[in-house]
């Protein structure tokens, strides 16, 4: 009885503490040094295809990605977590094969979680790169000036804002660095 209590209140504290992966298996947190180790494994049994959107159930291999998290009590968080490979179906799709993603937690190619990845454009665009590099540090999330400039570079342009509703005389010429001629 007391197990089941124990393991009850190590849910919710891990619910509490990692709402984003909800959507995956934790299966051990240990910590080793100053990083909080969080093994997991999705427990998905198909996935979409990215080029041509095909469900699949056909799997092709697993393999662990590690994803750096965001800081839990000032130590860094680091998931090891264990992806499935499946072959597409559709025999004219450009891939072969595809790993899932975990929406809210992964995206295609990225070793930073969704929440770490915000928090870090965040300071990013806030500080820029030497600064926000030493934030960051302190933060238990250590990367690189050059790190954060990518990430700001990465993000896409702002909408453009519809023109001038107003136009003012000096705003206008009719011939724009010529000299006037005056009599």
């Amino acid at each position: 009885m007391i197990t089941n209590i124990c393991s009850v209140l190590i849910k919710e504290l891990l619910a509490v503490l990692f709402p984003h992966l909800a959507g995956v298996c934790v299966d051990e947190v240990f910590r080793s040094g100053a990083t909080v180790q969080v093994r997991a494994r999705t427990g998905t049994v198909k996935a979409a295809c990215p080029a041509c959107g095909t469900p699949s159930q056909r799997v092709h291999s697993h393999y662990v990605r590690r994803l750096s998290d965001t800081a839990v009590g000032g130590q860094e968080v680091l998931v090891h977590l264990r992806v499935h490979r499946f072959f597409c179906r559709t025999s004219t799709c450009t891939k072969a094969t595809f790993a899932e993603q975990v929406p809210g937690l992964t995206v295609r190619y990225g070793r930073r979680s969704i929440r770490a990845a915000r928090a870090l454009q965040a300071i990013a665009l806030a500080l820029g790169g030497r600064a926000g590099a030493r934030l960051a540090d302190r933060l238990a999330a250590s990367v690189s000036r050059m790190t954060l400039i990518r990430l700001i570079r990465a993000l896409p342009d702002p909408a453009l804002q519809a023109g001038p509703r107003v136009l003012g005389v000096d705003d206008f010429a009719l011939r724009r660095g010529t000299p006037t001629a005056r009599s």
